[in-house]
């Protein structure tokens, strides 16, 4: 019995330490990871029994920790432990109040309002909570991400609520929780935010704010960025204009393009000279289709970042599956370039938004200058005009083509290629006794009555022309013109004589 009781508080006392490193996690993701050991580890009753005592904790970073632990655990058990929080009045206000967030944004559970109807006028217990991330902030950004993410995931009041308790800040301490509220997905919470931003200008804190409203320009939907650009022209004509400070720490690394027209474009921070962390951070997106995925950190160890090369050289780099990825050495205004056209489909409103890392990391690459691109590299995206367009000779487009797919940078064009799979499919598949000539001939064919034929060639021409502008900073400008000219045919040409398809039908097959 007293080994049991023994093992019993040493469980206690290491979970305890366990709980109270997740103010130490720095991104989502370490601190989603951190809750799965915990309920890996240790007993499910004494897990939700420490979480409910950890529930008053003023660290914005750990009331996460704990909601990710409340979606591990069983959810029955879990949603009565909450519940029994929030309606016991004798509790503290705030432990309440956490509670009533975890069970409404980790178990999509909505309390009864009448559970925490004697705290509806209880400002202080908010302020207090806001006071606290701001101030924990000043340590570890994320704490602010952490903090919005709760809050919007307790309705537009709340947001207007925290607006509302932000003026009882100090100016300087408001500009970036701001910043970040201007980002939310809801346009009412959003623009009220970019408002309060925009009267702190003329204050104290007037060059935060500048640089936050510089940095929203590039991210907001059209109408708020065109509000934030009107304000900074503004702004100019009294005299208060934003200087934006010096991109020599930063560069980018950019994927060869893929035939889907997606990309992938690292943009890394460069330690500053006295320290030995730098910044990562890495995006998946077409320029047509927008961002699809982003990831990265503000901490990442010089000896995880890789070695600064010439632009133009090739670095190879360890991928999360264990392999090795070749990325090409870029101009940083190249690849924030391609990043900030992706955007414009998120900032009209024809993607998804981004959220989440995005929001609280995206100031940092987008406080420099408006990025300037060379003329040549403008001309590979310029799509002329099908009518007026110079025709090229098949026999020319083909020895383009064949050129071009000789390039290690177009193997994946080739090989595992989906467009193909996906062809050969719904062409019920070709004779495979004929000549592979024939097979290709036939297939194309096919391929004409494809419900998807415009939306596969216009991906094949977008990855063209981001494959050019590779090419063109790996030092092919020859091959990348070959790439510019074979896109600005492939909406004119006919399946049956689009050299490209053909000779990536026949790599497939063969």
């Amino acid at each position: 019995m007293s080994d049991n009781i023994i093992h019993t508080f040493q469980q206690r006392r290491h979970l305890e330490q366990d709980l109270a490193a997740f103010a130490q996690t720095k991104t989502e993701t370490e601190l989603a990871a951190a809750a799965q050991r915990i309920v890996h580890t240790y007993p499910a009753d004494l897990v939700l029994n420490l979480l409910t005592k950890h529930l008053e904790t003023p660290d914005s970073q750990t009331r996460g920790g704990l909601g990710h632990l409340a979606a591990l655990l069983p959810p029955e058990e879990t949603l009565i432990a909450l519940r029994a929080v929030v309606a016991n009045r004798q509790n503290n206000p705030h432990a309440r109040f956490t509670a009533a967030v975890i069970a409404e944004r980790f178990l999509d559970v909505e309390l009864p309002a009448a559970l925490m109807s004697d705290l509806n006028n209880t400002d202080e217990v908010a302020y207090q909570s806001l006071r606290e991330a701001l101030d924990e902030s000043k340590r570890d950004r994320h704490v602010l991400l952490e903090y919005v993410t709760q809050m919007q995931a307790m309705g537009e009041a709340i947001a207007f609520m925290v607006l509302g308790l932000l003026e009882r800040i100090p100016a300087p301490d408001r500009i970036d929780l701001l910043r970040l509220i201007a980002q939310d997905s809801r346009p009412h919470v959003a623009e009220a935010a970019l408002t309060r931003l925009e009267r702190l200008a003329g204050g104290e804190a007037s060059d935060l704010v500048l640089r936050a409203l510089h940095t929203l320009q590039f991210t907001l939907p059209t109408a708020l960025s065109t509000q934030a650009e009107r304000t900074l022209r503004k702004l100019r004509f009294t005299g208060k204009r934003y200087v934006a400070p010096s991109a020599q720490q930063w560069r980018a690394l950019l994927s060869p393009a893929e035939p889907s027209g997606y990309q992938t474009v690292w943009l890394i921070k460069q330690p500053e000279p006295a320290s030995t962390v730098g910044a990562f951070f890495g995006f998946v997106f077409s320029v047509d289709k927008g961002v699809q995925h982003f990831f990265g950190s503000d901490r990442v160890e010089q000896s995880m970042l890789p070695a600064v090369q010439t632009v133009g050289s090739m670095v190879a780099v360890a991928t999360d599956s264990g392999d090795t990825a070749v990325l090409l050495e870029a101009p940083f205004d190249y690849g924030r370039w391609l990043v900030w056209r992706a955007l414009a489909r998120q900032r009209a409103g024809n993607a998804e938004p981004l959220s989440g890392e995005y929001t609280l990391y995206n100031d940092l690459f987008w406080q420099f200058d408006p990025p300037q691109l060379d003329d040549q590299v403008h001309q590979f995206f310029h799509k002329p005009d099908v009518a007026t367009g110079v025709a090229i000779d098949p026999t020319t487009l083909d020895a383009y083509t064949a050129t071009l797919l000789a390039h290690p940078a177009m193997e994946g064009w080739q090989l595992q290629n989906r467009t193909v799979q996906q062809a050969m499919r719904f062409s019920q598949g070709p004779d495979r006794t004929l000549p592979v000539a024939e097979m290709v001939a036939f297939t194309l064919r096919e391929m004409e009555k494809w419900p998807e034929r415009a939306t596969l060639l216009t991906a094949l021409e977008t990855g063209l022309r981001m494959q050019a502008g590779w090419l063109f900073y790996a030092g092919e400008l020859e091959i990348a013109q070959y790439a510019q000219r074979l896109a600005d045919q492939m909406g004119a040409l006919p399946l049956a004589q689009n050299p490209l398809l053909a000779r990536m039908l026949a790599a497939g097959i063969a």
